[in-house]
């Protein structure tokens, strides 16, 4: 608990030196980052539980050259198609 301690005394030094008039800003800067912090727990955990099965499904027996030549023939600019404007 000493680690923490000393953290916590980092950081009421900081609070301290800061402007009276910035303090609500500080304050809601701190509950910000402790939301942030927390939902980031919750979605790490979420993800560790359940598996969506989504990758690798598929199986494919063209190369992996010839894979990704359709990928970016699809995803890319209008994938070789004339377009007249």
């Amino acid at each position: 608990m000493e680690t923490r301690t000393e953290y916590e005394k980092m950081i009421l030094k900081e609070v301290r030196e800061m402007p009276s008039e910035a303090l609500p800003q500080v304050v809601n800067i701190i509950h910000s980052l402790k939301e942030e912090v927390l939902s980031v727990k919750v979605r790490h955990k979420k993800r560790e539980a359940k598996e969506s099965g989504l990758c690798g499904i598929w199986k494919d027996e063209r190369p992996a050259a010839e894979i990704i030549k359709e990928i970016r023939l699809s995803r890319t600019g209008f994938g070789g198609r004339k377009v007249v404007l």
